[in-house]
């Protein structure tokens, strides 16, 4: 499960409840772990600039792309 995604997902539901502090900062470590281009990086950068549905559409990119099972990731948010 990718912890960026799954934060960027929980400010996608609920604004706030993430920081801009913690979404600036999630978006540093996806620059670091990830290349510019990855569905990843370009979600969180997107949501630390507060700009929602771009950052809805590279959460959509990341599940088509990765294939990962995006109601795994609903059940953890709903816990």
């Amino acid at each position: 499960m990718n912890k960026h995604i799954l934060l960027v997902m929980q400010w996608l539901k609920d604004k706030d409840s993430v920081s801009q502090e913690e979404l600036e900062k999630n978006n540093n470590e996806t620059y670091v772990t990830y290349d510019t281009y990855n569905a990843a990086h370009a979600a969180a950068c997107f949501a630390a600039a507060n700009w929602v549905a771009n950052a809805g559409c590279w959460v959509n990119k990341y599940f088509e792309t990765t294939g990962e099972d995006r109601a795994q990731y609903e059940k953890e948010l709903n816990k």
